[in-house]
């Protein structure tokens, strides 16, 4: 086996709207073995359109040789980055370049080596499940200002977090602590890569939480707030930085599944950037250190030369009934249905409706309104992939060392990552999220249940996830076949 890392600014190929408070990078690793070639890259972005990710690999395919089915565009869904139109055509063309040339350059200097792994389980003290149902009410999402008790369990009394669009419901579960304790994904992992000295070549972390740290002062109230966007890699951008100083090499940061899964963050007096800034320099400190800590005392020596296999799997998948059937249907009658959703609201409330009908009433009114953001802006849908009422989506698998790599799309919720690892190799199987193009939520039949936030901003079917884990059973059983 031989490994290289690599790692390019991303400046100058997207035009900044915001002052930069760190560099935003992409961060590469280069894995060769008996003639098969596969390179993972993380970029600290937040929503790339499918069509220009997958852009990315065809041409970087083209300019390196390393096949398609074994390169990988992960985002590690940095808020405080660029999205969506902002990364499109020429800013795509700019990064490939740029990322092309690091490549190459990787594969050139690829060395044997040798690979240490810590598996860590941080429980539930760093993360937990941002999606509760309240009773006589339905399923809420919760982004910030969570209580945390004595054992460090969230807890939330607090209407005004709950996105529930200024509604206020007078129920007595709300003379309670909510405990929000749904499953979150515990896991954590630390891989060490030295060439035959034993230098350290680079390291690879993984866990599954939003970097969404650094633009906390925008869910805060201040009359300045809209000034304050800087471009910041957030907490795994720190953490990195931490690992590169300790172990040496370039540190890659991959992100776990987190549509549901929030950070232990603070809320209290972020009103600033430097506030957001400083809450995501404590949160790398504390992952950081606890990883580093656990790799150090436990780490174990892997076989580099076990199975190496790379590939992706095409899925088709269905969308949603209430998307339209055309561009021109969309534009046509969107505004209308949004008005329309508004007005069965605003009546609901004014004549005292149920507190549950009313959520139902303010998912429906938000999943109205998100349609427009998720056909024009976040997938880009033509009126052939509408007219279709299917998209395809990518999932990626790479096995090394033992372990098996899964790469999923979308915003997925942890029960993608409890079942890849119920399915294949239990905490051998490490999920990793938003690979190869953004696509929104990918809402889980639970999810579209509850309503909230992840029902709102989907565009899946309740027969999308399913449909996906009945494929992915065979393609990656055939896949796990020495």
């Amino acid at each position: 086996m031989k490994v290289s890392f690599g790692k390019i600014s991303t400046k100058g190929t997207f035009d900044p709207v915001w002052p930069y408070g760190t560099d935003l990078y992409g961060r590469f690793v280069y894995l060769e073995n008996n003639g098969t070639r596969a390179l993972i890259a993380a970029f600290d972005f937040n929503g790339t359109q499918p069509k220009e990710a997958n852009r990315w690999r065809f041409e970087t395919s083209k300019r390196t040789g390393i096949p398609a089915n074994a390169l990988w565009y992960h985002e590690l869904q940095i808020h405080a980055a660029p999205y969506g139109e902002q990364l499109k055509g020429a800013p795509m063309d700019k990064l490939i370049d740029l990322s092309v040339a690091e490549i190459n350059a990787m594969a050139e200097r690829a060395v044997e080596c040798d690979c240490w792994v810590c598996e860590s389980d941080f429980g539930t003290e760093c993360s937990f499940n941002r999606e509760q149902y309240v009773e006589g009410l339905g399923g809420v999402t919760v982004w910030t200002g969570m209580s945390f008790d004595e054992q460090g369990r969230p807890y939330s009394q607090n209407k005004d977090i709950m996105l529930l669009r200024g509604y206020r419901p007078d129920l007595p579960v709300f003379d309670k602590p909510i405990y929000f304790d749904n499953p979150n994904d515990p896991k954590a992992y630390l891989f060490k890569f030295t060439d035959k000295s034993g230098n350290t070549v680079g390291t690879i972390s993984r866990f599954a939480a939003h970097p969404d740290v650094g633009v906390l002062f925008e869910l805060r109230f201040h009359p300045n707030k809209h000034n304050e966007y800087h471009y910041n890699f957030d907490w795994p951008g720190y953490m990195s930085e931490s690992f590169e100083e300790k172990y040496g090499g370039v540190s890659m940061y991959l992100n776990g599944p987190c549509a549901d899964l929030s950070t232990k963050k603070g809320y209290d007096g972020l009103d600033l950037y430097v506030d957001a800034e400083r809450e995501c320099k404590r949160l790398a400190k504390w992952f950081g250190e606890k990883l580093s800590a656990d790799f150090d005392k436990n780490a174990r020596k892997i076989n580099v030369d076990e199975v190496f296999k790379v590939d992706t799997f095409d899925i088709k998948v269905p969308i949603k009934d209430d998307l339209p059937h055309s561009l021109a249907e969309l534009y046509e009658k969107h505004p209308g249905m949004v008005k329309e959703a508004q007005e069965r609201l605003d009546k609901a409330i004014s004549d005292g409706e149920e507190p549950w009908k009313i959520k139902r009433l303010i998912d429906d009114r938000w999943r109205i309104g998100a349609i427009w953001h998720i056909v024009t802006e976040t997938l880009d849908l033509t009126d052939e992939e509408l007219a279709a009422r299917e998209i395809t989506v990518r999932v990626a698998a790479m096995r090394f060392g033992g372990y098996l790599f899964v790469g999923v799309p979308g915003e997925s919720l942890v029960d993608m990552s409890i079942w890849l690892r119920s399915q294949f190799t239990g905490v051998k199987t490490i999920p990793v999220d938003q690979v190869d193009g953004y696509y929104n939520y990918m809402a889980t039949p639970r999810s579209m249940t509850l309503g909230g936030y992840t029902y709102w901003q989907s565009w899946v079917s309740r027969e999308t996830i399913p449909s996906i884990k009945r494929e992915l059973t065979k393609l990656l059983g055939e896949f796990m076949k020495d």
